[in-house]
C-alpha cells in the first residue's frame, strides 16, 4: 500500500509534467521543499518505492528536476555508486549559470562524503562567483581525493607563492611534480623543477629521488637535462663536492656525455687546486681522454689524489700518536 509520502511524490511529478515549470523559476527554496519531502519518505520507509517511481518517470521525462533530485538523493542515502541523476541535474543548472543552485546541489552531495565531481563543480561555481577564498578551500579538498589531479596542485602552489607563503608553495610544487611525472608531462615537470631549484636547491635528496623517477618513467636523457640545471646552481656557488655528485649522476645516465666529463674535470681542478700532483693525476687517470671509460677514469683519479701531499696515512713504525699508531705525512 502506498504511503502518504509516496502519493505526495507522485502528485509532485504529475504537477511538474503539466505545469512545465521553467528553470528560471527554480530557487534554492524549491530544493529545500523537496528535502522536506525526502525526509518524510525516509521516515515512513518508502525510499525504494519512491526511487522506483522517480526512475520510471525519468524514462519518459528525462529532464524532470524533481525526479532527478529525489532519485539522486535517495541513491546517495543508500550509498549507491551511480550518481548519474545528480550529475545530470547539476549540469542542467550549470549550463544555465544558476550558480546559487549549483552550489546548493554540490553541497548536498558532499553531505554524504567527498565526491570529485561535486568538489570540482563547486570550485568552478566559486570561480564564476569570484569567491577565490572558497575556491581555494575546495581545491585543497579536491586534491586529497583526486590523486591524478596535477594542474590544480600547481595552481595552489602559485597561489601560495603570490601570497609569499614560500614554504606552502614548495610543498605544493613537490606534490605537483610527482603527479606530472606520473602523467609524463615533461614541460610541466621542467617548469616546476626550475622553480624548486630556485627555492630549495639544498634539498638534493629530493631532486635525486625525482630524477631517478624520471629516468625510469620517461628517459635518462630527460633526467640528465634536469640535473644540468641543478648543477648550475652548485657550480656557481663553488660547492665542488655537490657539483661532482651531480655530474656523476649525469654520467651514470650517459657515460659518453662530453660536456659532463669536461665539467667534472674542471670541478676536480677547482676542488684539488692546492694538490701538487693534480695535473699528473689527471693525466695518468686519462680523465680527459674520451677513449677511457669515464667511471674507471674517475675511480683512478680519486684513488691517486687521495694520497697526494697533505694527507696522512698510518704506519706500524715511527713516532706514535696517542692511539699507539704512528702518523707520517707524505
Amino acid at each position: 500500500m502506498s504511503t502518504q509520502s509516496v502519493k505526495a511524490v507522485s502528485e509532485l511529478l504529475n504537477e511538474e509534467k503539466w505545469t512545465r515549470a521553467t528553470l528560471n523559476s527554480y530557487g534554492i527554496n524549491n530544493f529545500q521543499e523537496l528535502d522536506a519531502v525526502i525526509a518524510d519518505v525516509v521516515d515512513d520507509g518508502s525510499e525504494e518505492e519512491v526511487r522506483e517511481i522517480c526512475e520510471e518517470h525519468l524514462k519518459h521525462t528525462k529532464n524532470s528536476i524533481i525526479a532527478l533530485y529525489i532519485a539522486g538523493i535517495l541513491a546517495l542515502r543508500r550509498q549507491l555508486v551511480d550518481d548519474t541523476n545528480l550529475v545530470m541535474i547539476i549540469n542542467i543548472f550549470t549550463d544555465n549559470r544558476k550558480w546559487n543552485i549549483v552550489e546548493y546541489l554540490c553541497k548536498r552531495i558532499l553531505e554524504f562524503g567527498e565526491n570529485k565531481f561535486a568538489l570540482r563543480t563547486l570550485a568552478d561555481c566559486y570561480d564564476n562567483k569570484n569567491e577565490d577564498e572558497n575556491k581555494i578551500e575546495i581545491w585543497e579538498r579536491l586534491i586529497k581525493v583526486d590523486y591524478e589531479e596535477a594542474d590544480i596542485v600547481r595552481q595552489l602552489a602559485e597561489f601560495r607563492e603570490e601570497e609569499k607563503d614560500i614554504e606552502g608553495a614548495i610543498d605544493y610544487y613537490k606534490k605537483a611534480i610527482h603527479r606530472y611525472i606520473n602523467k609524463k608531462m615533461f614541460t610541466n615537470i621542467k617548469d616546476i623543477w626550475d622553480k624548486l631549484v630556485e627555492y630549495c636547491p639544498e634539498e638534493t635528496d629530493f631532486f635525486f629521488n625525482v630524477d631517478k623517477k624520471i629516468e625510469k618513467m620517461i628517459s635518462p636523457e630527460r633526467a640528465s637535462q634536469l640535473l644540468e640545471n641543478l648543477y648550475g646552481y652548485y657550480r656557481e656557488a663553488e660547492d665542488w663536492d655537490k657539483s661532482i655528485d651531480i655530474l656523476k649522476r649525469i654520467l651514470d645516465y650517459d657515460p659518453k656525455n662530453v660536456w659532463a666529463r669536461k665539467e667534472i674535470t674542471e670541478c676536480y681542478r677547482q676542488k684539488f687546486k692546492d694538490h701538487s700532483q693534480l695535473p699528473e693525476y689527471i693525466r695518468i687517470s686519462n680523465l680527459t681522454q674520451s677513449w677511457r671509460n669515464v667511471h674507471d677514469a674517475i675511480a683512478d683519479f680519486e684513488k691517486h689524489i687521495s694520497f697526494d701531499s697533505g694527507n696522512f696515512v698510518c704506519h706500524r713504525s715511527g713516532e706514535s700518536d696517542a692511539s699507539g699508531q704512528s702518523m707520517a705525512m707524505i
